[in-house]
């Protein structure tokens, strides 16, 4: 080693002891990771700030924190001084700087992290904490068209939920197609708000559409827009279509599966081409959108079938991401359960409440056929029936439980056993003749279980075996709480 390497040597190690005693009297906590964001140092205040029952070192650091700068100072190799950022509600200042070696590359990173303590950075943290606290109690916080879940709002730690979650950070970090796959109720739609979060889009509008509640006659237009006066009692200066809408941004496609046949062929031009024509109009447009699909149907099968096309497929799955049911993540149920307890009471505007063990024990031993729109349902109901109490036991899910059991017997019972049983509605001795809507309801309920069973869960042969609409088919689905 020669003498100018040691001096150097010497330098750096003197430098590095000077930011520590100066960022020390300034900062509370720090933390550190490698050059591909892993951790290798968390103060032991900053896990407590945090909340951490157990050491983080070697998670990624976006597992911990998801909107940390360490990711971008790694990549960029530049540091971030003084800023601010958003944990457990409420802003801290935050300062983080790479970690060179000789050749200048970056080894890993540094960050210093102020809550409360300087009495310097007192005063514009108030002023941050207090700015987020009107922006969360204000009407307009909301836009229509802006993005409303992050990543870490998703509660869970089983290995099933954080291998999505990782794949949701990748997808996030490259501009291309996504699909989500799953059954109803895991949560489709709250994984590609947090998707849109996470890349380079977040600034930018996120659309959502429904692709089977929309008539056919009525598709093409809300995609693409209509030009002006472009067929009789259209808008003279015409009418933006959802790609127009979410342009630049992304564009959310519940159920692709039922998407017509032609309309398919169309948005493929628009994921290949990266244009469009309005309804009525000759003149193409440009656009940048991003497309995240969604289904709770098996495309590939679909596409064996005829009913999807297999290029737009594969165009749409150029990151394919399956989101497991809630019976295979059993695990996270308690984090689930308290999460949706505290939202719930908030929101119906009841006592605080807690779940007992025995209550939890129910709540795992049931297989959950709606996944997570279930579990809310479930405990929703447990609330209002629960109004006053500050606990929820076993018993106070019991007659839930056994609403939703005979709902989803129902819906396994051939037409033919419920038609039968239905000759004599109040046949049972002691029970209350069912008023006309009752049956109405419940009669509507089988016919469409068995059209949608006949058709393999294709809601549009559904549909037309029914003599109704698509559109008309999702609403009775809705309100007949068909999954």
């Amino acid at each position: 080693m020669n003498l100018k390497e040691f001096d150097t040597r010497i330098l750096r190690t003197r430098i590095l002891k000077f930011l520590q005693h100066s960022f020390d009297d300034f900062y509370e906590h720090t933390i550190a990771a490698d050059k591909k964001g892993i951790l290798t140092w968390m103060s032991e205040s900053y896990c407590q700030f945090l909340g951490l029952t157990e050491s983080p070192v070697g998670k990624h650091i976006t597992e911990i924190i998801p909107n940390s700068y360490l990711p971008q100072v790694i990549a960029s190799g530049k540091p971030v001084l003084l800023d601010v950022l958003y944990i457990r509600n409420q802003w801290v200042l935050v300062s983080a700087v790479p970690l060179l070696n000789k050749q200048k590359e970056v080894e890993g990173a540094f960050a210093f992290v102020a809550t409360d303590s300087p009495s310097t950075a007192k005063p514009l943290l108030a002023k941050y904490n207090r700015l987020q606290s009107e922006l969360r109690n204000s009407k307009h916080y909301q836009s229509e068209r802006s993005s409303r879940y992050q990543l870490s709002q998703i509660s869970g730690q089983s290995d099933a939920l954080k291998t999505v979650k990782h794949q949701i950070r990748q997808a996030g970090r490259f501009d291309i197609s996504v699909l989500l796959t799953g059954e109803t109720g895991t949560g489709k739609e709250l994984f590609a708000h947090a998707l849109h979060n996470l890349s380079d889009r977040a600034d930018k509008p996120f659309v959502s559409i429904n692709v089977a509640a929309i008539p056919d006659t009525l598709i093409e237009a809300e995609f693409f827009g209509v030009a002006p006066g472009a067929f009789t009692g259209a808008k003279k200066e015409g009418r933006p279509g959802k790609i127009e809408i979410a342009q630049d941004g992304t564009l959310f496609l519940d159920e692709i599966g039922d998407m017509p046949l032609a309309l398919q062929s169309k948005l493929l031009r628009v994921l290949q081409e990266k244009e469009f024509e309005k309804v009525g109009s000759n003149e193409v447009q440009a656009t940048n959108v991003r497309i995240v699909a969604a289904t709770s149907r098996d495309l590939l099968h679909m596409v064996s079938m005829g009913e999807f096309r297999a290029d737009l497929y594969y165009r749409l799955s150029a990151m394919p991401i399956h989101l497991p049911p809630l019976r295979e993540r059993m695990e996270d149920i308690e984090l689930l359960s308290e999460r949706i307890l505290d939202e719930c009471c908030e929101r119906l505007g009841v006592a605080t409440k807690e779940l007992t063990v025995d209550a939890l024990d129910l709540l795992k031993s049931h297989d959950w056929p709606g996944n997570v729109r279930e579990l809310y349902n479930v405990i929703e109901r447990a609330c209002i029936m629960n109004e006053n109490a500050t606990q929820i036991s076993g018993k106070g899910f019991r007659d839930v439980f056994t609403n939703n059991l005979i709902r989803h017997e129902e819906l396994r019972t051939p037409l033919a056993a419920l038609t039968a049983n239905q000759q004599n509605p109040w046949q049972n001795i002691g029970s209350e003749p069912k008023t006309l809507k009752e049956q109405v309801r419940e009669t509507e309920r089988q016919a469409i279980t068995e059209a949608l069973k006949q058709a393999s869960g294709h809601r549009t042969r559904a549909a037309k075996a029914l003599g109704i609409s698509r559109a008309a088919l999702y609403q009775k689905l809705e309100s007949l709480q068909i999954n």
